[in-house]
């Protein structure tokens, strides 16, 4: 539907008109018609028709003037000037303000019927076209996010290697980069502090937060939500400029940043990475902004750090304490808890103290958890609830930003392994211990080995020694003396076989060795031993004996 402004001083003008219109021009409405030119105008401002059909001779303001006049707050309205003077004068200063067409009076309805026919299409084109760009834009605008989002993943991860591509990609965003530093900002604590918040609550924290930022950085910088928590500031430059001049700035832009969201109830750190003069190297200045922020893991929350405070970063070799983990892991083994959690505290320490960056830390960490979790089985602990804590824990570890946090999630988790393992230990020790004991029954002839044994049922040796006294009630050894001698004194029966004989099926490779242990063990030598069984038989067959004759008596 279009809609239209009549503007003639003849009344009759105007009927024929309307009547010729409304009879043969279905999509065409007439809002308003008027007789004189000012008149004209302030109806065609107020209405803002598609077409206006204008007289040139009109009262107070001719129609030329009046079209002039809407023309220039109106340039998308389309004028038809009307004229009973057939001169090109008036013709051409018609077409001049911007008339499209002009009709001659009288008017015939087929011309007129042409010429609003041919107006319409045109404004309709218009209107199609302009609603298409007014979806493009809307789209655009929606689609903005995320095209800043990939132009500056793309840019950060060294991506963009084509100058002239990445040009064209920051004209396109309102940037003019020849040159730039990033800035890497992250709440501290997010996850904390909003640890009772719903998801909604959270976004909201984070959007005021993004908001913030972009308010104190500027409408030059470009601010993007980037993972996580995380928020990447590019501060751009155009032609060349000094270093240093640079790095005052964007200190001063991190000041500012950090002051403004403070307001909010919450504290940020931000990385400052270095100035780089060619923009296809920014990535790097993204990387080393990442590397200072997460130096608040010693530095704590709410810090400034430029990737230059740091000189540590390159200079230091991370040596991890072995010696203080084999300690821990040997209390862990022996269920002593207070002991290992200091132990742990003294590993952790020079873990921190030796100021690698906090990706060698929590891998160094995470690896620790997963010893920790082999020596708590040794102890007893359930192998699978092992594994579902574990891998709650490396979710948790994931998310830890200082030490603090880091010390506690590692405390926890092997509270957590000795409680699992006591709570395990003693139905598990019951039925390593009876496997052990069946090895040594099975091999007591062979030269076995405490740590032989311990391997069969995958123990340390140490721990398998003080679990095997606890459960049996004497020591490794003491068990497979007994085991043996019991042998032997079954052997002894036999008359038949010899001392080193049965020394050696009892497992003594060494006879006389094997005697002395013997008469330790039983207080006799295996000879007295077979003399003391041979004349017990003989008791005892003499008693049968005795038993079965009838005495005098009885006689």
């Amino acid at each position: 539907m279009y809609t239209l402004m009549i503007a003639d001083d003849e009344q009759l003008e105007r009927q024929a008109l309307r009547f010729i219109i409304e009879k043969n021009c279905p999509d065409i409405q007439i809002i308003s018609e008027t007789g004189d030119g000012k008149s004209a105008v302030m109806i065609a401002v107020a209405e803002k028709p598609d077409i206006v059909l204008m007289d040139i001779r009109m009262p107070e303001m001719s129609g030329l003037e009046a079209a002039r006049t809407i023309r220039e707050q109106l340039p998308d309205t389309t004028i038809v000037m009307l004229t009973a003077f057939d001169e090109f004068s008036y013709a051409k200063e018609a077409l001049s303000i911007g008339a499209v067409e002009y009709l001659l009076k009288p008017l015939r309805p087929k011309d007129l019927l042409e010429t609003l026919n041919t107006v319409a299409e045109k404004i309709g084109q218009r209107k199609r076209k302009e609603q298409q760009e007014a979806e493009l834009r809307k789209n655009l605008d929606e689609a903005m996010p995320f095209i800043k989002n990939s132009f500056i993943q793309d840019l950060v991860s060294g991506k963009v290697t084509d100058l002239a591509n990445f040009r064209e990609r920051a004209a396109f965003l309102g940037i003019t980069a020849d040159s730039g530093a990033i800035l890497v900002a992250n709440i501290d604590n997010f996850k904390q502090i909003t640890r009772s918040a719903s998801e909604l609550e959270r976004q909201v924290v984070k959007q005021r937060v993004y908001q913030q930022v972009c308010k104190c950085a500027g409408k030059d910088t470009l601010v993007i939500p980037f993972g996580g928590d995380e928020i990447i500031i590019l501060m751009s430059y155009e032609g060349e400029v000094k270093p240093e001049q640079v790095e005052h700035q964007v200190r001063e832009t991190a000041q500012k940043i950090r002051d403004g969201i403070t307001e909010l109830g919450v504290s940020l750190t931000i990385g400052i990475g270095r100035y780089y003069n060619d923009p296809l190297q920014i990535h790097k200045s993204y990387l080393e902004a990442v590397s200072a922020e997460q130096q608040k893991f010693y530095m704590g929350d709410n810090q400034i750090i430029h990737i230059d405070d740091l000189p540590h970063l390159s200079a230091v070799s991370f040596r991890y304490p072995f010696n203080y983990e084999r300690s821990l892991l040997d209390k862990v083994r022996c269920g002593e808890r207070q002991q290992a959690k200091e132990a742990l505290r003294q590993l952790l320490h020079e873990i921190f103290t030796a100021k690698a960056s906090i990706e060698t830390v929590k891998a160094c960490v995470l690896e620790l958890l997963i010893v920790l979790s082999r020596a708590a089985v040794e102890g007893g602990a359930n192998l699978e609830q092992l594994t579902l804590l574990n891998f709650n824990c490396i979710n948790h570890l994931m998310g830890c930003a200082d030490r603090e946090e880091v010390r506690r999630w590692i405390l926890d988790a092997l509270d957590q392994f000795m409680d699992n393992m006591l709570e395990h230990r003693t139905s598990m020790n019951v039925r390593l211990i009876n496997k052990a004991c069946a090895y040594i029954i099975e091999n007591f002839h062979k030269s076995i080995s405490l740590d032989e044994v311990a391997q069969t049922v995958h123990l340390s040796p140490y721990y398998f020694s003080r679990i095997f006294k606890v459960e049996k009630g004497c020591n490794f050894v003491d068990f497979l003396t007994k085991v043996r001698i019991d042998k032997a004194k079954k052997l002894l029966q036999n008359p038949e076989q010899t001392v080193v004989r049965v020394a050696s099926e009892a497992g003594y490779q060494d006879a006389s060795y094997f005697c002395r242990v013997f008469r330790q063990e039983v207080g006799v030598t295996p000879n007295q031993y077979r003399t003391q069984i041979k004349n017990s038989t003989k008791s005892a067959q003499v008693d049968k004996l005795s038993q079965q004759q009838p005495s005098k008596t009885q006689q």
